[in-house]
């Protein structure tokens, strides 16, 4: 399974693009993990790479910084890899190379991006949802029996400005954007509906034909969930959940 971690190792990266199993012990490197470290080290060595734990800064001799954040004090461990001459696997765990820095130096090499890292046909590069992801919205809800678990969403306000303006614009839908129309009549649609049908879910209520067509927010389908979370009633936001089962304590 290709991982997405905002950074990784040298160790990581050498082992997972010789295909290797980074945590598998090994008196002896493979010798294509010593070959793509000695091109990270080198890299990272002239100033081609960006590491975040091996700065090329010059660190003041009374500064309070960390020394093993510096390149400066790696030099000798460095050589000895670049050379052949020995893998420090210490150190080869602590260079951690951003995953932005890594794809920007692929690309001026003109080197295929590796799968493990870079999955084919992934959207990396996706634009995130407006006021962050869903998971970041919730909060905690005091359960009414022991075991469960009960939550809400709470939608935070873009800034205080969209808020006055949106609050100024409300009683004059014509006033407002495209997608502020098609939230502001989803809303009172919703509004509206839940009376008639207080079970409905979000989600639900996000595939109402009705409010699909007369409100237009079929063109806002992604963030139509989180409009109406903003209006729909408090037993609708949160209901609790199957209690959590016992961890397991066996060991592997």
């Amino acid at each position: 399974m290709p991982i997405l971690s905002n950074s990784l190792s040298v160790w990581d990266i050498s082992h997972r693009w010789a295909g290797c199993d980074p945590d598998t012990f090994r008196l002896r490197l493979p010798l294509l993990v010593k070959d793509y470290a000695r091109l990270l080290f080198n890299e990272i060595l002239e100033g081609n790479l960006f590491c975040e734990t091996l700065i090329q800064a010059k660190r003041p001799s009374d500064s309070k910084a960390d020394p093993q954040y510096y390149i400066r004090s790696h030099l000798n461990d460095i050589d000895m890899c670049i050379w052949g001459k020995r893998y420090k696997r210490s150190l080869m765990r602590w260079a951690q190379i951003p995953r932005y820095e890594f794809e920007d130096w692929c690309g001026r090499y003109s080197i295929p991006l590796p799968e493990f890292w870079f999955p084919t046909g992934w959207n990396q590069h996706y634009e995130g949802p407006e006021y962050g992801a869903r998971a970041l919205w919730v909060y905690h809800i005091e359960p009414d029996e022991s075991g469960g678990v009960s939550f809400g969403f709470d939608i935070p306000n873009s800034d205080e400005n969209e808020s006055v303006t949106a609050e100024s614009s409300q009683n004059d839908p014509d006033k407002l954007g495209a997608n502020q129309q098609a939230k502001f009549i989803a809303q009172r649609m919703a509004t509206q509906l839940w009376k008639e049908y207080p079970q409905r879910t979000i989600t639900e209520m996000a595939r109402d034909a009705d409010i699909l067509k007369y409100s237009g927010a079929a063109h806002y389908l992604t963030v139509l969930p989180r409009w109406l979370s903003e209006v729909a009633p408090k037993h609708i936001k949160g209901k609790r959940g199957r209690p959590r089962k016992k961890p397991n304590t066996d060991s592997d």
